[in-house]
C-alpha cells in the first residue's frame, strides 16, 4: 500500500465554458465591428453590460392639460353666463330668488356668478355711496330711491347702500319700509339694473340696511322708462 507521500499532486483546473466556433467571415465582421466602436471607460462598460436586454418605455404617458386652458374655458363659462342675462334683461325677463327671515333678506337674479356673489354678501365689494330713508314715509322713501338708483346706475357705480331701518318706530315695530324697499328693488323699472340684494354686515347697519349690486350701465341696453316711474311716485 502506497504512503501519502506517494501520492502525487494534482492540480485540478476549473472547467471553462467551450467557446463557440466561428467561421473565418464572422470572425473578420466581429473584429471589423469591435474596430468601429468608440473606446470605452470601466464605468461606460459597466453601465452597458448592466442595460443590456432593457427595452425602452414606448408608452407617451400621462397627457396634462395646460392650466391656462382651464381658464379660458372659465372665461368663455363666464361671458355665456353674462351674455344670457343680458337678453333676459333686454326682453324683460328677470326673475329673482328671494329669501328672508327677521333679520335677514336677500335677493339675486338668476344666474349671476356665485363667486361674485358670496363676496358681495361678505362686505367685501365697497359701498360707493348710500341713502338714508329714515323719516320718509312710503310714497317719499320710494320717489328717493328711485331717483338715487338710477342717478348710481347712469354713473356706473357697483355697489350701494339703502338704509330703511329696522322699524323699531313703526307700529308694532314692523320693518315696513324694509319689505317695501325688496319689493321695489325686484320690480319695474329696478329689476333691470339690480344683480342683488342683501341684509349688509354689521359695520355698515347690519339688519337695518342693505347692499345693492348695480348692472353694469350700457348705452345700448334695453331703454328704462325712468321719468314714467318718476311721474307716478309723484301722484
Amino acid at each position: 500500500m502506497k504512503s501519502l507521500k506517494d501520492l502525487k499532486k494534482v492540480k485540478i483546473a476549473p472547467k471553462k465554458d467551450p467557446q463557440p466556433e466561428f467561421t473565418k467571415e464572422e470572425q473578420n465582421k466581429q473584429v471589423q465591428k469591435s474596430a468601429s466602436l468608440p473606446e470605452t471607460t470601466d464605468d461606460e462598460r459597466l453601465f452597458l453590460r448592466a442595460m443590456n436586454g432593457v427595452k425602452p418605455i414606448s408608452s407617451k404617458g400621462r397627457q396634462i392639460t395646460p392650466r391656462h386652458k382651464k381658464k379660458e374655458i372659465r372665461q368663455i363659462s363666464e361671458d355665456q353666463e353674462s351674455l344670457n342675462m343680458l337678453n333676459r334683461l333686454v326682453n324683460g325677463d328677470v326673475e329673482f330668488d328671494v329669501e328672508h327671515s327677521d333679520e335677514y333678506i336677500q335677493g339675486y337674479v338668476q344666474g349671476i356668478n356665485d363667486r361674485l356673489f358670496r363676496k358681495f354678501k361678505m362686505g367685501n365689494i365697497s359701498v360707493q355711496a348710500h341713502l338714508d330713508l329714515h323719516g320718509l314715509n312710503t310714497d317719499q322713501a320710494r320717489l328717493s330711491l328711485l331717483n338715487f338708483m338710477r342717478e348710481q346706475y347712469i354713473n356706473n357705480k357697483k355697489c350701494v347702500l339703502i338704509i330703511p331701518g329696522r322699524g323699531k318706530n313703526s307700529p308694532l315695530g314692523a320693518a315696513v319700509l324694509r319689505n317695501e324697499v325688496q319689493n321695489w328693488l325686484t320690480r319695474e323699472p329696478l329689476k333691470r339694473v339690480v344683480l342683488a340684494f342683501c341684509t349688509a354686515q354689521p359695520k355698515h347697519g347690519g339688519a337695518g340696511a342693505l347692499y345693492v349690486l348695480i348692472r353694469n350701465f350700457k348705452k345700448t341696453g334695453s331703454k328704462i322708462f325712468w321719468e314714467k316711474f318718476l311721474l307716478d311716485s309723484d301722484h
